[in-house]
């Protein structure tokens, strides 16, 4: 039986990805493609093709004007068993979470969120648009819609200075119960990739999270979309056999 035999850039592909998993730490940056060439004794075109399916592995990263860095991987688990908190999540990984509150605003809500939030026809909703970093780099993009109803005159200094949660919780009594997650895997558009200095349609993960508090009303719908380069999740099965 004939050996299949890798293709040159493939043979790169394997010696960075390797290096990149024994030898270098997440956020670690990359020698330049001119480097890698000269490093390699291959073209420029070989490497930037090697690098591209790194991306696309997850291995990489990009950041605009800086260089090619490498990405959090298993180092790096989000339990999908587990109600997600991004702040939470952040800081159990020993990273340091901040948000920038982009956009606040009272409107009247769209017949896609009366739908998915239960509500009337005539309702309001606050929406708010926020970007989430970790160690100053941007990760996540949220845009939420809360029920004006349930939150007579919040605020953006509220919003802006606390946890939305404790906000809910401190200010208007809203006890969180639980929450429905959805995700799915897409390519990011051209708005979100310039917030979170990526490039246009590199892969992202796009959550839905919609919170009810204890008397079962929706209190939050979120529309999520994360770095693909920065996010690996996890699920955790028990065989239920073993449980009886």
């Amino acid at each position: 039986m004939e050996q299949y035999k890798l293709s040159l850039y493939e043979q790169i592909v394997d010696v960075l990805q390797d290096t990149i998993t024994r030898k270098m730490q997440p956020n670690d940056k990359l020698p330049s493609e001119r480097q890698l060439s000269l490093n390699y004794g291959v073209s420029r075109n070989t490497v930037r093709l090697a690098l591209e399916k790194l991306r696309q592995r997850g291995y990489i990263y990009r950041k605009k004007g800086q260089g090619t860095f490498v990405a959090n991987r298993s180092k790096y688990l989000t339990d999908l068993t587990d109600s997600y908190s991004f702040s939470e999540q952040m800081e159990s990984l020993g990273r340091v979470p901040t948000t920038v509150l982009m956009y606040f605003k009272l409107m009247k809500a769209s017949s896609f969120l009366v739908e998915h939030m239960n509500l009337s026809s005539s309702a309001q909703v606050y929406k708010l648009k926020r970007i989430r970093y970790a160690d100053g780099l941007p990760m996540m993009i949220d845009r939420t819609f809360l029920p004006a109803k349930l939150l007579p005159n919040l605020n953006y200094e509220e919003i802006n200075h606390h946890s939305l949660y404790k906000v809910l919780n401190q200010n208007y009594q809203i006890e969180i119960e639980h929450a429905d997650e959805a995700f799915y895997a897409s390519l990011i558009e051209r708005r979100d990739a310039k917030y979170l200095n990526i490039a246009k349609s590199s892969p992202c993960l796009n959550l839905e999270r919609t919170t009810y508090d204890r008397q079962q009303r929706i209190v939050e719908f979120t529309l999520s979309v994360a770095r693909g380069d920065q996010f690996v999740y996890q699920v955790h099965h028990v065989n239920p056999e073993l449980e009886k």
